[in-house]
């Protein structure tokens, strides 16, 4: 790696120019054009001695303001900085296992505990929080499954419930990808069904979601993600009433013409009677998806997660 990297982590450890590195650091992160590049930066950073202790002290340093929200832009623009630098770590997969092993998410998880009226001023944070932990949600590798357990260890599941809940169009939409990651692997699956309390709250907080793009029309990606946790939980059937509880709190905005996005419609479906299924203008993928979203509701077999 090159000597100017070399020297931004050695001035990491001056507190009195810590400020101006992380600026720099950022920079020179964003110069990595490749995700090639960005995973040998991010595996220079992970192995560089100190550079995470560093950067948790930025994180703890503003857990005073929390509960007295005092923090001004330029404190949060600090944190975000650090924030970054962890989520170009996580860049490699080592890492990405290193730092849920190293417990980094529950450094960040009083964040994203906060009230709504806290969140608000902090929602940059929040989002380079949810960003960072979207970025260690990479379960489609050799170390994909040991990282889902390290990550539903650390709360993930109603800390992204708390945010879809509180926070704004943003933070929602990222905290719904994080859940649509989960929700997409059998054992992401089994945790959120295993509990009906812990069921029922993804259900409502999901129906609430799509509640709000009705005031707030979402791009398709975010109405993608929220179709996709539709799709996930649809092909659960249990003795505690998971299939009846998907089939019950459905959201028929999202088979009907409430959405911008949704330009043309197909026949109706004999599940919700005189309902169009929508077929969406941006991204061929959606109806796609609410058509088996239909089917898995309206079939006698579902898949049975023991």
């Amino acid at each position: 790696m090159s000597n100017p990297l070399e020297q931004l982590i050695m001035n990491l450890g001056e507190s009195s120019i810590r400020e101006d590195v992380l600026i720099e650091l950022n920079n020179f992160i964003i110069e990595q054009s490749t995700e090639a590049m960005r995973m040998d930066l991010g595996f220079h950073l992970w192995n560089s001695e100190l550079t995470l202790t560093i950067l948790l002290q930025e994180v703890v340093a503003v857990y005073p303001k929390l509960l007295d929200p005092t923090l001004t832009m330029t404190e949060c623009t600090r944190l975000c900085n650090a924030l970054n630098v962890i989520q170009c770590m996580a860049s490699h997969p080592d890492a990405r296992t290193g730092l849920l092993k190293a417990n980094i998410p529950y450094f960040l998880n009083p964040f994203l505990r906060i009230s709504e009226n806290v969140m608000r001023p902090l929602r940059f944070v929040t989002l380079s929080i949810l960003n960072l932990i979207s970025a260690l949600a990479k379960f489609d590798e050799s170390y994909g499954q040991e990282i889902l357990l390290l990550l539903l260890d650390t709360q993930v599941v109603p800390l992204c419930m708390h945010c879809i809940l509180h926070g704004d169009q943003l933070i929602r939409k990222v905290a719904t990808l994080i859940l649509m990651k989960i929700l997409m692997q059998e054992k992401g699956l089994k945790y959120c069904c295993a509990l009906p309390a812990r069921f029922l709250l993804v259900i409502q907080v999901l129906r609430q979601l799509v509640d709000k793009f009705t005031s707030e029309i979402p791009c398709s990606q975010q109405l993608k993600y929220a179709v996709q946790c539709y799709l996930s939980l649809s092909r659960v059937a249990w003795v505690g009433g998971v299939y009846d509880t998907v089939r019950t709190n459905f959201p028929k905005q999202l088979i009907d013409n409430t959405f911008g996005i949704i330009t043309r419609v197909s026949p109706s479906s004999y599940f919700f009677p005189q309902i169009n299924i929508p077929l969406a203008n941006d991204d061929p993928e959606i109806p796609n998806m609410l058509h088996q979203l239909v089917l898995n509701l309206t079939s006698s077999t579902t898949t049975i997660i023991a």
